[in-house]
């Protein structure tokens, strides 16, 4: 049968592709000053001039959504591509070679999975007790620490099932060196898994990101992040919920978005056996 993405798939990519879009282009949209308080419309609900509605203090809620979009996409993509190569190489080599070095590469990144991620940036916070400008740092540096083992054990796993198929296998007979075959043969084999699992972890890293933004421990003010939106609001929930809940449904429809996508290419690409 033929495989489709279906119809939800591409409105996921084309919420993913505008949002970021607005993001990276934030400065120059016909949109409000982030930091501008209105005269009059503290927590004024939304309207024509103010879709998302006003906060505590009158500040636009859509041009702060759209601003904090450039902090969680950027900490997650950053944090994913980082992941993506140490753990990709790392899960490549496991595969691919095995014995010893896989199994005390393998331990070690298991090792890894037990640490809670916001357990361990608040440590870290505490421990060097860093300045709030450059607790994004320490953000990022957790980020990928804790996602190169989840990475890398998805890569090896397609390694391994790619290293004995037989154009592998041909190529080590026409004499190729271990570096060509794994990034010549091997690596765009592992892409597509890699790809799509790299999205649920960006979905992951939001959530992790707007949790210590809650906290108040992510980017300092004025710069606004949908997890200090969301903490800053909780005190207005009953007279106005809007400065909660538009954020937070940012961030959901976001995190749903990117794991739609992410499952979806992994059911696409996922290798079928033909049946005659």
């Amino acid at each position: 049968m033929r495989r489709r993405l279906g119809f939800f798939f591409w409105l996921a990519v084309v919420y993913l592709a505008v949002l970021a879009l607005a993001a990276v282009f934030a400065d120059i949209l016909p949109i409000k000053d982030p930091t501008e308080t209105f005269a009059g419309t503290s927590k004024q609900g939304p309207s024509v001039t103010h879709w998302f509605g006003n906060d505590g203090v009158g500040r636009d809620v859509f041009s702060r959504v759209i601003y904090g979009a450039q902090v969680s996409l950027v900490i997650s993509t950053v944090g994913t591509a980082l992941a993506l190569v140490i753990g990709g190489l790392i899960g490549m080599v496991s595969g691919y070679y095995g014995g010893r070095a896989d199994r005390w590469l393998t331990s070690s990144l298991n090792a890894t999975l037990v640490i809670p991620p916001l357990i361990l940036f608040l440590a870290l916070v505490l421990f060097l007790d860093s300045e709030a400008r450059r607790r994004i740092f320490i953000l990022v540096f957790t980020f990928v620490l804790l996602s190169i083992a989840p990475i890398a054990r998805v890569v090896r796993a397609a390694t391994l099932t790619w290293a004995g198929q037989d154009f592998v296998l041909a190529a080590k007979t026409l004499g190729a060196r271990d570096g060509r075959i794994l990034f010549r043969e091997v690596l765009p084999n592992v892409a597509p898994a890699l790809v799509s699992y790299s999205l649920i972890i960006m979905a992951g890293l939001i959530v992790v990101e707007g949790s210590v933004a809650f906290l108040g421990l992510s980017v300092p003010p004025p710069t606004p992040t949908w997890g200090d939106m969301i903490s800053k609001g909780r005190t207005n929930l009953d007279v106005a919920a809007h400065i909660s809940l538009m954020p937070a449904l940012t961030m959901l429809v976001t995190v749903l978005a990117l794991n739609f996508v992410g499952d979806k290419l992994q059911q696409y690409f996922e290798p079928r056996e033909s049946v005659l």
